[in-house]
């Protein structure tokens, strides 16, 4: 063979085995994911009949107030490690001390930031709450050391089944709680249990796949913790906006609305999230991966961009319009009808289950090939949208108005985000990407919206009509998406089932395994 065709081959290898990797990793990801989707879905079901609508408002808030104070999610020092090309015994010991450092440190804000929330008169529960979670925040911190290097390995499979057996015993204490009238308390148990499980999980299950980094003295460097922090500055500037876009709505509606209020909106905001949960958070966390390791090969990166916007679009918006057409039954069905205050707003917050995947992919995109200011950027005008349209829709129209808010703000990240994307990739089409499925859509919903309407009318079993709706929206999504593009669309779902199914190619892995990073 020609030296030129021998080098194209071994590329082709590489790229089949990286893709396989990738591919593999995230169906493991993906089948945890929708395992502790489900059972936390049935969880928090039970859970949502059992507490209040208030209880659910001060963990919310708890919630926002610690992601104030969080310092560790805000030095970007995961992202800066991942992103990092070795993990050796200098690197693994400079995050593993930045790490912990910057979790103890936040426990530390948080203490102090007790008075100052007691003297602007919110509730004691709600500090309360914001303690614990800084606490839990600091185990974190520890277990994150393990969890980062097996990421950093492509050892999904490995983090996924710890994640699937620490999730569901993390529950036992909550509902040992909630049905002694423990309130809030049973939100907070099951973080607390479900850190303690993942911080033994994964430190055992790191130590065991790879020993040849815990073999290693690990040293601090001074020099490696300012690129570090450097790198990650970046990224935590865009963590600390970040707080604002996705909690900065919990605070409006549980200072200015009320806690009770809050609980509904949050429980709305939960079922809005399920796109991201089902599409997002399995898609963003092996794209990330799979990004930096092509970061110096534009055309690869670009056709990786492609896909993972594809998958995006193909599934995501059909899960967000089913949810935006069955609002009222769905809550009914699910929560029972004192939370059906919650469905006006799930169906305000809807936007979100379509763009958030989308926002997120992209930031992976931005931080793995090196542009973290780009990221920042698009957070902090999505945080200053949300400022100026969020607070005074608010004060106008309470919670709803918050909800719509929360829409304009991921609007205005989506055209901030993509005018990037498309300086990192020039090659990527976005007409291509995003044409069919908004046109599909548009006639999706315009044919589905009536349809419903027609249903409720029937007087069928709530169940019934939900089941019916859900899956009349999905299958016309799906059936206009491939009327359009019928060839694309059966090519690359054909290319993604080749890859899960290669067993040659995961064989000849020659990207290195975990121990040759």
């Amino acid at each position: 063979m020609p030296p030129d065709e021998h080098a194209l081959g071994e590329r082709d290898a590489r790229e089949l085995s990286l893709a396989t990797r990738i591919v593999r990793g995230g169906a493991a990801v993906a089948l945890a994911s929708y395992f502790l989707f489900a059972f936390g879905f049935l969880s928090n079901l039970a859970l949502t009949r059992l507490l209040a609508p208030a209880d659910f408002g001060i963990f919310a808030l708890g919630t926002f107030f610690f992601a104030l104070v969080n310092l560790r999610a805000k030095s970007g020092i995961d992202q800066s490690f991942a992103q990092y090309q070795n993990t050796d015994a200098e690197a693994s010991g400079t995050f593993a001390v930045l790490s912990i450092a910057t979790g103890a440190a936040s426990l530390l804000v948080a203490l102090l930031a007790v008075p100052i929330l007691g003297a602007l008169g919110y509730p004691q529960a709600v500090t309360l709450a914001m303690l614990v979670l800084a606490g839990v925040g600091v185990m974190d911190s520890v277990m994150g050391i393990a969890w980062v290097h097996l990421d950093k390995a492509l050892l999904f499979t490995r983090v996924s089944l710890v994640t699937a057996v620490a999730f569901p015993l993390s529950y036992l204490p909550a509902f040992v709680l909630a049905f002694n009238g423990g309130g809030y308390w049973a939100l907070l148990a099951q973080n607390i249990a479900y850190s303690i499980l993942l911080l033994v999980g994964l430190w055992l299950t790191a130590r065991r796949v790879l020993p040849h980094v815990w073999q290693q003295r690990w040293t601090f460097s001074k020099t490696l913790a300012k690129q570090f922090l450097r790198f990650g500055i970046f990224v935590g500037l865009a963590t600390i906006f970040s707080t604002i876009v996705y909690q900065f709505d919990n605070f409006l509606v549980g200072t200015f609305v009320n806690l009770e209020t809050l609980g509904y909106y949050d429980r709305a905001y939960r079922i809005a999230q399920w796109s991201s949960i089902l599409i997002g958070s399995v898609l963003t966390r092996t794209a990330f991966y799979a990004y930096a390791r092509l970061q110096k090969d534009v055309a690869r990166l670009t056709k990786t961009a492609q896909m993972s916007l594809w998958i995006v679009t193909t599934l995501a918006v059909p899960i967000a319009l089913a949810i935006f057409v069955s609002a009222d039954p769905l809550v009914l069905f699910l929560f029972g009808e004192k939370w059906l205050p919650s469905a006006p707003l799930l169906k305000f917050l809807v936007a979100y289950s379509i763009l958030r995947p989308l926002l997120d992919d992209a930031s992976s995109l931005f931080i793995a090939v090196g542009h973290p200011r780009r990221t920042t950027l698009v957070v902090i005008f999505q945080a200053l949208a949300l400022i100026l349209a969020a607070t005074p829709l608010t004060f106008q129209f309470g919670a709803v108005g918050t909800a719509s808010g929360v829409g304009i703000a991921f609007g205005v990240g989506l055209i901030v985000t993509y005018y990037f994307v498309r300086r990192t990739l020039p090659a990527l089409s976005l007409r291509d990407a995003f044409a069919v499925p908004l046109l599909a859509t548009v006639l999706t919903a315009s044919a589905a919206i009536p349809a419903a309407g027609w249903l409720g009318t029937r007087q069928l079993p709530s169940v019934v009509t939900l089941s019916l709706e859900g899956a009349l929206t999905m299958a016309l999504y799906f059936a206009v998406t491939f009327a359009m593009r019928p060839h694309v669309t059966r090519e690359r779902a054909q290319y993604v089932w080749r890859l899960f199914r290669q067993k040659e190619a995961a064989r000849q892995v020659s990207i290195g395994e975990s121990g040759n990073e």
